[in-house]
């Protein structure tokens, strides 16, 4: 099925990604990085069903630097949401949306340094940990951009604080109902502040 190939499409792109990184670092010719990190934010979110919501994110990257100023990153990220419905009341633990509150998240971004700056932008590709929406809806996969601007902080020679502002776009999310049925809904647009520490390996 055409969303079957779209999607592999999209994961055997990140893996060739992962790889070719991989690969640079085996000939031992690029410098290496690990970025453990921690965003919070505001979005508009239609994901869930929701006018507004808070997201949290907080996970790992692994960049490899191809000159001074060039990088590329990946990682693995997990993303919690919660926030209001359209009635105003927060989101309970019991309500049947629970689990997509948490997503599993793998970015691809191309990082630009300057001195203390940084700017990277790429895609994402996430899913639910719990995937059922309710007994006749599941989700499949969602994608999106991100573009993120900050500053680097010197620590030592191969340590940097990072502290930066994130924009973040979710697409419409595909989802299965039933069987056969398929359908794009949702999506999320809003900003994130963004705390990460990053160590040459």
């Amino acid at each position: 099925m055409k969303t079957n190939k779209l999607k592999k499409r999209i994961w055997v792109i990140m893996a060739f990604a992962l790889l070719f990184s991989l690969q640079t670092k085996a000939q031992n010719t690029k410098e290496w990085s690990i970025i453990p990190f921690a965003r919070i934010g505001h979005m508009l979110d239609g994901t869930i069903w929701m006018d507004e919501t808070y997201h949290v994110d907080a996970g790992v990257h692994a960049k490899v630097s191809f000159n001074e100023h060039w990088s590329l990153l990946t990682g693995i990220e997990y993303d919690y949401r919660w926030g209001f419905n359209r009635e105003g009341s927060w989101m309970f633990p019991g309500d049947h949306r629970e689990g997509l509150q948490h997503f599993i998240r793998i970015p691809v971004r191309a990082e630009f340094t300057h001195k203390w700056f940084y700017a990277d932008a790429g895609l994402f590709v996430e899913r639910a940990t719990n995937t059922h929406y309710n007994a006749n809806k599941t989700m499949d996969f969602g994608i999106g951009s991100e573009v993120e601007l900050g500053g680097r902080i010197r620590l030592s020679e191969n340590d940097h604080l990072r502290i930066g502002g994130q924009v973040q776009l979710g697409a419409p999310t595909h989802w299965t109902e039933g069987d056969q049925t398929h359908s794009w809904g949702g999506g999320f647009s809003g900003y994130l502040l963004s705390a990460g520490f990053e160590h040459k390996l």
